[in-house]
């Protein structure tokens, strides 16, 4: 008898193991396990939503260290001494010397820092103090390319060059055959200007697209093939036009590109665009300048595209800056 009650002990025990035992010694690890496997099968977007969006290939170069603090957006400012110098002070960027209080605070100004003004000279000196001095303080002063400087360097100059901005470069002297067919008061201006001259040089260190934190800056716009070629191949293809090592001006100068497009222009810019340039580039919002000759919405496509105007203000809208801060955007009217 007890010899069959052994037997049949033995059968129930080999019956349990291979069923995984009682429940009493089962693994519970291995329940929790099955459990969390089977959660994230249920919500597979889970995860993906804490893991950072991925980034747009050859964007790296184009993107400066995150800003500490504020970031402010200046338009454009045309060669205009005293509206730059009232734009920098609305952003608490300068006191009335013209010196760098801001700290820490980074400036983005959007392009066509050249225009049709007498103060033009003197406006772009303001500009590369400013930036030294920013540096030092911990913040930033970044000037992106816009049309007026490219047209500058292709030595266009009809209608961007007021009559001071050719007088203060009359005694420069080239001999550099492209200069050979302008008028001879523009000379001295194409001397300095001309790619791979002077003045060109120092553009080539401006990009014509900036990243800057959780926003895009272009002058006129980023669309999808600016994005899909690589906007540091864009911004590497404007600094070698600019010292002289590319002979012709590329595409990506002119119309269809970031400082010249006229696609992201007027009340129905093109949403999808901008939705998908901002998605690739892993940023909340593009910003870029607001046309001057037309009257248009600020934001649009529900607060991804941003458009700022001249520091002087013009048809478009009234002078103002723009502030990002913890992740909010608001006009600053200018005060003068």
């Amino acid at each position: 008898m007890s010899v069959l009650v052994h037997r049949s002990a033995l059968a129930l025990a080999l019956v349990l193991a291979a069923c995984g035992g009682d429940t009493k010694t089962a693994p519970k690890t291995d329940e929790k396990k099955v459990e969390a496997k089977a959660e994230a099968q249920e919500e597979p977007g889970a995860d993906a939503a804490k893991k950072p969006r991925p980034r747009a290939p050859a964007s790296e170069k184009s993107r400066v260290a995150d800003p500490k603090g504020r970031v402010v957006v200046l338009g454009s400012l045309n060669g205009d001494l005293a509206a730059t110098k009232a734009a920098l002070k609305t952003a608490g960027a300068i006191d009335d010397a013209g010196k760098w209080t801001g700290g820490d605070l980074v400036v983005v100004q959007l392009g066509n820092q050249f225009g049709n003004n007498k103060d033009e000279k003197a406006t772009l000196a303001l500009l590369d103090d400013l930036a030294a001095q920013a540096q030092a303080a911990g913040g930033a002063l970044y000037r992106l390319t816009g049309e007026n400087e490219i047209l500058n360097v292709a030595l266009n100059f009809k209608d961007i060059v007021h009559a001071q901005g050719f007088k203060d470069y009359s005694k420069e002297k080239s001999d550099d055959p492209r200069i050979e067919s302008l008028p001879a008061n523009q000379r001295g201006r194409a001397a300095v200007f001309a790619s791979g001259g002077p003045a060109a040089k120092k553009l080539s260190e401006q990009k014509l697209i900036l990243v800057a934190g959780d926003s895009a800056f272009a002058h006129a716009g980023l669309l999808g093939e600016h994005v899909q070629k690589g906007i540091d191949n864009i911004n590497d293809e404007s600094t070698k036009w600019m010292l002289g090592e590319i002979a012709m001006m590329p595409d990506m100068l002119a119309a269809p590109g970031p400082a010249r497009t006229p696609r992201l222009r007027g009340n129905e810019p093109a949403c999808e665009v901008v939705e998908q340039a901002v998605t690739d580039l892993a940023v909340k919002r593009l910003v870029i300048a607001r046309p001057a000759a037309e009257k248009i919405d600020a934001v649009m496509c529900d607060g991804k595209l941003v458009r700022v105007g001249a520091a002087a203000g013009d048809a478009s809208g009234p002078a103002e800056i723009l502030e990002i801060s913890g992740g909010a955007v608001k006009f600053v009217p200018i005060t003068k």
